[in-house]
C-alpha cells in the first residue's frame, strides 16, 4: 500500500502562536504577582506586628513579676542616659532599663537620626504621620523588628481595669507613651499603615478598612501599665482583623482568682484544665500538650514538657524552671533564680539575692524572702512593705494600705480596698470595679457583669451563652462558666 505523505504531517504551534502566548502569559503573571507579593506581604507584617505586641507585653509582665514596675511606672531617660547600659537593677526605671532588663537578644540602636539603615551605612529613615519621631530611641530585637519610643514616657498608666480612650493617648496621661514597631526594622519600605482612604487617626477604638495598598510595615503603639495597645485605627484594624482573631491578653493581665471547670470539649476536642500553665490542654498524636490557642508544649527526653518562652513543665504540667538568656533558673517560691556561687543568686532581670541573717535572702531591691524564696516583704525609704498578691503594700494609722510605688488603697465601709475605682480585698486580690456607674465582678481576669438571661457585659463586649453552655463573646472569643478564656471560634 501506499501512504500519502501528507498521513504523517504533524501539527505544531507557530513561532507567531508561541509567542502571543508568551506574551499573555507575561501580562497575566505581571497583573498577579505583584498581589501575590503584596498579600504575602501583609500576612506576613501583620504576624510579625502581633509577635512584636505579644513580646512587649510580656517585658511589662516580667518587669512586674521582678522589679514590681511596669510602663506605668516609667521615667524620662535623661539627656546624658547611654540607655545600652541602663538597668532596673541600677534604678533606672526608663523604657531603656525596662527593655535591657527584660528582653533577650536585643540592642540598643541608638537616636533617630543616628540607627542605621538597610545597608549599615545610610541614616534609616521613616514615614509616620501620626505623630513626631524626631527624638525617638531605638531597639532592634533579635528578629530583626524595631521598636521605637519617647524618651519622655513616664507614668504609662490608666489604672488596672480602666479602658483607653482617645484622649488618654492624645492629650491624656498615655501622650508621651506613643511608639511604634518596623516589623522588618530597616528594610524598606518604612511606611506607616493607613486606613484605605490614606487617613491614620490615633484612636483607641476606632477600625477602619485596611487594604494590601494601604499596608505599611511600621504599625504606631502606646505603652500602658503591663500592655501595649495599637494607637491608630489602622494599626487597631490590622491587630484585630489581620488573621480574623483578637490577641485575647490584651487587656487581661491578672491571676485567676477562681475554680474552672476540670474539662472542655471546644471545636470537637476534649481539653483538662492544668493549674501549672493555667490552660485548657490536650494530647496531641506526638504525645506533646497543645492549649486551645494553638501553644504546644513538646515533651523533651527528660520526659518534661517545654513550653514557650523557655518556661519548662514536669509531667503533672507544673513549672521547674525556665531557659532564659542561655541560663537555667530553677522555679523556687514566688521567682526564678540561678545559683551563682557563694549561696548567692541571680534573677532573671538581673536582681541578686543575698542570704541575710534570718536564714533568707535580701533582694537588691529591697526585697525581703525566706529561705523557700517566697516573697515576704520589702524595705524602701525606711518603711516595711508587705507583700500581698503582687503588691507591696503597707496599713496606714487610717485603715488605708500604701503601695511602695507610690498608690493609696483607701478602705472603705465594707472592708475593701480602692484604688482608680477598683477594689481588693484584704489580701489584695481584685474583687471587682466600679466603670460607667455600675459593679463589674472580677472574673478570671476579665471584669463583668450580670444583666440577666445568662448574659453579661464587659467593658465594650458582651458574653452570651452559647450552644456548648459557654460564654461567647461578640469578638469571637470563648470562655467557661468561671469566664476563663478557651479559645476563639
Amino acid at each position: 500500500m501506499v501512504m500519502n505523505m501528507k498521513d504523517f504531517k504533524r501539527k505544531a504551534f507557530t513561532l507567531a502562536e508561541v509567542l502571543i502566548t508568551l506574551g499573555i502569559i507575561g501580562v497575566v503573571a505581571a497583573l498577579t504577582i505583584p498581589t501575590l507579593i503584596q498579600n504575602s506581604n501583609s500576612r506576613k507584617f501583620v504576624t510579625q506586628f502581633k509577635k512584636s505586641v505579644s513580646t512587649l507585653d510580656q517585658a511589662a509582665i516580667s518587669a512586674h513579676a521582678q522589679y514590681d514596675m511596669d510602663y506605668s511606672l516609667l521615667t524620662s531617660v535623661s539627656e546624658d542616659s547611654t540607655c545600652a547600659s541602663d538597668t532596673i537593677a541600677d534604678n533606672k526605671y526608663t523604657m531603656c532599663g525596662l527593655l535591657n532588663n527584660t528582653l533577650s537578644a536585643q540592642t540598643y540602636a541608638g537616636k533617630y537620626g543616628n540607627v542605621k539603615g538597610a545597608n549599615g551605612k545610610t541614616s534609616y529613615t521613616a514615614t509616620v504621620r501620626s505623630f513626631p519621631i524626631d527624638d525617638f530611641l531605638f531597639f532592634s530585637l533579635s528578629d530583626g523588628s524595631f521598636v521605637a519610643f519617647n524618651p519622655n514616657a513616664t507614668k504609662c498608666g490608666i489604672g488596672v481595669g480602666n479602658v483607653m480612650t482617645t484622649s488618654d493617648i492624645t492629650n491624656g496621661p498615655l501622650q508621651n507613651c506613643l511608639g511604634f514597631i518596623d516589623v522588618n526594622g530597616p528594610t524598606p519600605p518604612n511606611n506607616e499603615i493607613s486606613c484605605e482612604d490614606g487617613t491614620t487617626a490615633i484612636s483607641a477604638n476606632t477600625t477602619c478598612k485596611v487594604t494590601n495598598g494601604s499596608m505599611g510595615d511600621i504599625f504606631p503603639i502606646v505603652f500602658h501599665d503591663g500592655h501595649v495597645h495599637p494607637a491608630t485605627n489602622a494599626a487597631l484594624s490590622a491587630f484585630l482583623g489581620g488573621n480574623g482573631k483578637e490577641n485575647q491578653s490584651l487587656g487581661q493581665n491578672a491571676e485567676d482568682e477562681t475554680t474552672p471547670p476540670k474539662k472542655v470539649t471546644f471545636k470537637g476536642n476534649d481539653y483538662e484544665y492544668s493549674d501549672g500553665v493555667n490552660a485548657y490542654l490536650r494530647k496531641d498524636s506526638d504525645g506533646n500538650y497543645v492549649d486551645a490557642s494553638g501553644n504546644t508544649y513538646t515533651k523533651n527526653s527528660d520526659g518534661n514538657y517545654a513550653g514557650p518562652d523557655g518556661y519548662v513543665y514536669d509531667e503533672n504540667m507544673d513549672v521547674i524552671g525556665r531557659n532564659y538568656n542561655g541560663n537555667w533558673f530553677n522555679y523556687k517560691g514566688d521567682v526564678l533564680v540561678r545559683d551563682v556561687g557563694n549561696g548567692i543568686f541571680k534573677g532573671q532581670g538581673g536582681m541578686t539575692y543575698t542570704p541575710n541573717a534570718d536564714g533568707g535572702y535580701n533582694r537588691s531591691d529591697g526585697a525581703v524572702l525566706d529561705s523557700n524564696f517566697n516573697i515576704l516583704g520589702q524595705n524602701k525609704n525606711g518603711n516595711w512593705y508587705d507583700y500581698k498578691n503582687g503588691f507591696f503594700v503597707k496599713e496606714n494609722t487610717d485603715g488605708s494600705y500604701s503601695g511602695s510605688d507610690g498608690k493609696i488603697y483607701t478602705k472603705d465601709s465594707q472592708g475593701r480596698y480602692v484604688n482608680n475605682n477598683t477594689y481588693y480585698d484584704k489580701d489584695m486580690n481584685i474583687v471587682g470595679e466600679i466603670y460607667k456607674g455600675n459593679w463589674f465582678d472580677y472574673r478570671s481576669g476579665l471584669f463583668v457583669r450580670d444583666i440577666g438571661d445568662g448574659t453579661y457585659k464587659g467593658h465594650s463586649m458582651t458574653y452570651k451563652k452559647n450552644d456548648d453552655g459557654y460564654y461567647e463573646r461578640s469578638d469571637g472569643n470563648v470562655y467557661d462558666d468561671e469566664f476563663v478564656f478557651i479559645g476563639h471560634k
